[in-house]
């Protein structure tokens, strides 16, 4: 945990916390261990026979993205609360990170660290809270980056591309139902990125074959969906401190309309409202079907190019090239 709670104050952040003195659970309201080592980020923790739940299953990945998300915001001037207890939440109540303008309290924004696996009755519930709050959800994909094999590099839009990303299902419903993009912060260097799905297809081998009667049958020649794969383009890498918090209502599949939150890269104003990268399927001289990826460029659509990504693609943007 993040927070704690003392004899004197109800809201205790562990980078403020001093050594020697008691801190309860804001949750069950025992007492706590605070820890502030080399190798974790200052945090809280539940003795080992506590059977709270408040604090529990959070990575030292997770805690680190949310204080690197405070301390981004905060040298914005933007007002922060970490681990926001909402009484309306089901469940865990907390929210990792709240955020709202100096000058406006009530215009907030919920950023949501995911790690772990939920449901999508669980996103739907929990965003569908926010919405009678009034507060914006951002839901933020925490991933390890080092397990995307073989990453491309598309050389017009300056952007990564993940040919096989396996997809959860509320990873969808977020995008999907708020705003269709979402934003991935890598757990090994904890830079973020804008991610834009595009989904992915496997080729079946055409085959032909004649059956007991003589009769010639075949089967295949087609592209099929993989519906728990899509391909990701990657927008980035971006230092939390590059990045502004945008509030926005947006239609999602659903047909229904919500208040989502969206980060702005440098130089933006507004927040992408289509993707700039596509497939396609045509069909060649031969009477083959094909499928081929597009970039957009100046409002038109051309075939994407692409190479293999340098190694340090994770930590910074490859330079502009020609080829």
């Amino acid at each position: 945990m993040l927070t704690a709670c003392s004899d004197t104050k109800d809201y205790v952040e562990a980078d403020e916390a001093e050594r020697g003195e008691s801190y309860r659970c804001r949750g069950c309201k025992q007492l706590v261990i605070f820890k502030a080592g080399r190798l974790r980020c200052p945090h809280f923790a539940h003795f080992p026979d506590s059977r709270c739940s408040y604090g529990a299953h959070m990575s030292p990945e997770h805690l680190e993205a949310q204080r690197l998300l405070a301390t981004a915001l905060r040298g914005r001037g933007v007002n922060v609360t970490l681990e926001y207890d909402l009484a309306s939440l089901a469940g865990d109540r907390r929210i990792d990170v709240l955020a709202s303008p100096p000058d406006k309290p009530k215009v907030r924004i919920a950023i949501e660290v995911q790690m772990s696996d939920i449901t999508v009755d669980l996103i739907d519930a929990r965003t569908t809270t926010y919405q009678t709050e009034k507060i914006a959800p951002l839901w933020l994909r925490l991933y390890n980056f080092g397990k995307w094999n073989t990453p491309k590099f598309l050389i017009d839009r300056r952007t990564i591309w993940i040919e096989r990303h396996y997809l959860r299902a509320w990873e969808r419903w977020a995008y999907e139902q708020l705003g269709r993009t979402i934003w991935f912060m890598d757990s090994g260097t904890l830079l973020l990125w804008r991610g834009t799905f595009v989904p992915a297809h496997s080729y079946r081998e055409h085959s032909s074959w004649y059956d007991s009667d003589g009769d010639e049958q075949s089967a295949g020649g087609y592209f099929k969906d993989i519906s728990q794969w899509v391909e990701l383009e990657l927008e980035g890498p971006y230092y939390a401190t590059e990045l502004m918090l945008k509030r926005r209502r947006v239609i999602g599949k659903d047909g229904r309309q919500r208040a989502s939150a969206d980060f702005l890269v440098p130089g933006e104003l507004s927040p992408p409202v289509a993707p700039n990268v596509r497939a396609i399927f045509a069909i060649d001289e031969n009477d083959h079907e094909y499928r081929q990826v597009e970039v957009r460029m100046a409002r038109a659509w051309m075939p994407a190019r692409m190479r293999n990504a340098p190694e340090n693609w994770r930590l910074r943007q490859p330079p502009e090239t020609s080829s």
